[in-house]
């Protein structure tokens, strides 16, 4: 066996995203990004050993992509996110020794909202525990006006029936504000100007912040204070 045969043998080639489905939009996906890793470990295989891994029972699997020189980790539970196509041939051996496992448990998706100007926000695709237990207090803290206004006027509105119909109505309320909240800060950001920018997988939001301005330095963080600006001398005043 030939030096030249051993190396060809040791080449990798990525899956790219050719089209995509619905599941790999809510994943922030585009076409033209190449996955390189499952679960950490590189992945050079078909759509078919794509499948395979995910196996039966819906498992959450983490997905690293590489976009443009940019790479980022979401989670899927399908396989199912569009047509592939070959991709770039990558240096199998050295990724491997560069490679690290991840393991899904204890992240989530984080969703990375920008605006022209260069401000971001987050949030998780999974619905907070905040929404539910204290529902006014999460739509005040992510600035979600109209929805809190619509929770005052239930309370108000109910309050003259009695206690009971207010739990009754708050329960239900609750219920439903936990299930769409996401969906309720998706469309105010939206409508604030802001696009998603990318979904990434992450433990917690320090993990996510840490990433943006790695990846982003020149963005800030909507809810971070404006730099001060030093004091004009006389002679700049001028």
């Amino acid at each position: 066996m030939t030096e030249d045969t051993t190396e060809a043998e040791r080449k990798g080639r990525h899956l790219e995203l050719a089209s995509l489905e619905v599941g790999s939009i809510a994943l922030g996906l585009k076409v033209g990004d190449e996955l390189i890793a499952v679960n950490g470990l590189p992945f050079d295989g078909s759509t078919q050993d794509l499948r395979a891994r995910f196996g039966r029972g819906n498992p959450t699997i983490a997905l690293t992509f590489q976009r443009e020189d940019r790479k980022f980790v979401v989670l899927s539970s399908t396989p199912n996110l569009g047509r592939w196509k070959e991709g770039r041939e990558y240096d199998a051996d050295q990724a491997e020794q560069s490679a690290r496992r991840i393991i899904p448990e204890g992240m989530i998706n984080w969703e990375i909202y920008r605006d022209a100007n260069g401000v971001y926000d987050i949030q998780t695709q999974r619905p907070s525990n905040l929404a539910i237990g204290l529902t006014p207090l999460w739509y005040a803290q992510n600035r979600l006006w109209t929805p809190l206004a619509i929770w005052a006027a239930t309370v108000i509105v109910t309050l003259p029936l009695g206690l009971w119909v207010v739990v009754l109505t708050q329960t239900l309320a609750w219920s439903y504000f936990w299930n769409t909240a996401p969906e309720f800060f998706r469309r105010d950001r939206i409508e604030r100007g802001m696009t998603l920018l990318q979904v990434i997988a992450a433990k917690n939001e320090t993990r996510v912040h840490q990433y943006i301005k790695r990846e982003f330095p020149e963005m800030r963080f909507v809810y971070a204070a404006l730099p001060e600006e030093p004091e004009m001398s006389e002679a700049e005043g001028l």
